[in-house]
């Protein structure tokens, strides 16, 4: 399961998660991309102050949507993790 897939289908791994429709779900994935090609996001376990700094340096991100893209990343990878899925 890849990172997209998880967001298609995260309302089965997130109690009361809405569903994510698949623009959303290209939408947040490319988020992802940029911002390790960005060197903003290098695969950290949490979302610090200095990465929040760099996001809003670098990008409009006025409803959060780029940390909203990391914490739904970290859940992935738990449940990746978790489940023993191949990424």
């Amino acid at each position: 399961m890849d990172f997209k897939q998880y967001l298609l289908n995260r309302n089965l791994f997130v109690k009361n998660a809405r569903k994510i429709e698949d623009t959303s779900a290209d939408q947040y994935n490319n988020r992802l991309v940029n911002l390790k090609k960005n060197d903003i996001y290098n695969e950290e376990m949490t979302i610090g102050q200095n990465m929040i700094q760099k996001i809003n340096q670098r990008y409009a991100n006025k409803a959060n949507e780029y940390e909203r893209t990391i914490k739904y990343y970290l859940e992935y990878k738990k449940i990746c993790e978790k489940e023993n899925f191949i990424k």
